[in-house]
This record gives C-alpha cells, sequence and structure tokens, in this order.
C-alpha cells in the first residue's frame, strides 16, 4: 500500500516563492521601514526646540556654524546599507558612516552633545538644554506606536504576497 499526495510540487513552488518575498519586494519593504521610522522622526520635528540663534565655535582648530532649527531639520530616516531593507530614523548626520546626503545646515552632528550634555557628570559637568533627552523620550514614546504600525503594513504587504504566490 503506498500513499501519494497531490499538488506537493504546486506547494514547495509557493515555499520557494515566499522563501524569497523579501528579496523581490525590497523596494516596498523598504516604503514600510520608512512609513515605521518616519514615526519618531515626526516625534523629533515636533518636539525639538530651536535655539533661537545661531552657535559658532571651533573644535581642533575647524571653525563651525550651527543655524537656529538645524537639530530638528537632521530629523529623518536613512538607509544604512544599500542592499538591504533596514531603515533607521533619527538625525542625520554627515559625519557618521554611510555618509547620509544631508544639506549643510541639516546635519545633526551634534545630536549625542545635546542629548547627553557637553560636559560629563563624572568631571563636574551638568550643562542641560531644552532639548536634553528629547531622543530618548522620543523613543519609548513613539515605540509601540510603530511597532503597531510595522506589523500592520508587514500583514498587509505579506498577505498580497500570499495571494500572488
Amino acid at each position: 500500500m503506498s500513499v501519494t499526495i497531490t499538488g506537493v510540487n504546486q506547494l514547495f513552488a509557493k515555499i520557494d516563492k515566499i522563501a524569497k518575498w523579501s528579496e523581490r519586494d525590497s523596494q516596498k519593504l523598504q516604503a514600510i521601514g520608512h512609513r515605521v521610522a518616519d514615526v519618531y522622526a515626526n516625534y523629533l520635528k515636533a518636539n525639538i526646540k530651536d535655539y533661537g540663534e545661531d552657535i559658532r565655535g571651533t573644535n581642533k582648530g575647524k571653525k563651525f556654524l550651527i543655524k537656529s532649527g538645524q537639530l530638528r531639520r537632521s530629523a529623518g530616516t536613512w538607509l544604512p546599507n544599500k542592499n538591504k531593507n533596514n531603515v533607521m530614523g533619527g538625525p542625520r548626520s554627515k559625519s557618521i558612516k554611510p555618509k547620509n546626503k544631508t544639506k549643510k545646515y541639516s546635519d545633526g552632528w551634534f545630536a549625542h552633545i545635546v542629548e547627553a550634555g557637553d560636559f560629563g557628570p563624572r568631571f563636574g559637568g551638568k550643562h542641560r538644554t531644552q532639548n536634553t533627552g528629547v531622543f530618548s523620550r522620543g523613543l519609548n514614546a513613539t515605540r509601540n506606536r510603530s511597532t503597531k504600525l510595522q506589523v500592520m503594513l508587514l500583514r498587509k504587504e505579506f498577505a498580497r504576497y500570499v495571494k500572488a504566490a
């Protein structure tokens, strides 16, 4: 006595198509990632307060100018690796790898200074600004919302893909 299963080849063909889902729909997955990361970036744009005046200074002999509103303008999303579907959100900067395409006065290279202060507490520094802690508060405030949005969008896209497979 032998048992035969009909449709096995079709089942395996569908499983192979599902396995290649992230490969084929890379652009759509990146678009979903940008929508999810935008939740955090929009929070930052809404909650970072402009300093009100430009800041001039020098760092290792180089002069720099930070325009009012520069940190707020730097909030956005980007792909850290163009060959993958991971999307990051937060302050963009040209000074970290990979080099993000940011305009001169939209570069948030100093975000870590704003978040933690300019002089560590172990050295007696307590410099705090109106924006100190805005990034960590933003992560906590948007975590649940962005996770739910990501799950909803991925389910929707995966269901559409499975129907096509």
